[in-house]
């Protein structure tokens, strides 16, 4: 009769066989904060389940192609499952907050300043940011605002 010591080691090697099968059947998908990059199903799609809405979320074209939205930085699943139920799809979803000619200023302990230096660089608007995040996002709302009483009085 097996004692308890080798019992306990078959359970934990069997209960990490599980965990590192459901690991190796997931893919894996880098994002960056707003930003949308599409993505092709091998099956048709019936049900897709986002892990953390708040971190990355999905749009779908057709049964086949979904566009995937970074939100937010870290890390998230998304479940694709066909119209049975069956499993399509298992994404790991990791989110970077910064992409490409992005520059990060970090000045002490809170205040930090993201600019977008394509050609010229300018603030923008990054979750995480001190003062600055404030004062771009208003600018931001105030010129979105101003495109909302054009349209209206242009409609009349």
């Amino acid at each position: 009769m097996p004692n308890s010591r080798s019992l306990t080691s078959a359970a934990l090697g069997a209960f990490a066989a599980c965990l590192s099968g459901v690991a190796a059947k997931a893919s894996e998908v880098w994002l960056t904060m707003d930003y949308v990059k599409p993505y092709q199903l091998s099956r048709d799609a019936g049900q897709i389940v986002v892990g953390n809405p708040g971190i990355a979320d999905v749009e779908v074209q057709d049964s086949r192609h979904i566009l995937l939205y970074g939100k937010s930085p870290g890390t998230t699943n998304m479940y694709v499952f066909d119209l049975e139920g069956g499993r399509v799809d298992n994404l790991i979803v990791r989110v970077r907050a910064v992409g490409e000619h992005v520059v990060v200023l970090q000045e002490g302990a809170a205040e930090r300043t993201t600019l977008n230096c394509m050609t010229v660089c300018e603030p923008t608007v990054t979750v995480g940011d001190g003062q600055a995040f404030g004062v771009v996002a208003n600018q931001l709302n105030q010129k979105f605002q101003q495109s909302i009483i054009g349209e209206q009085q242009q409609r009349r």
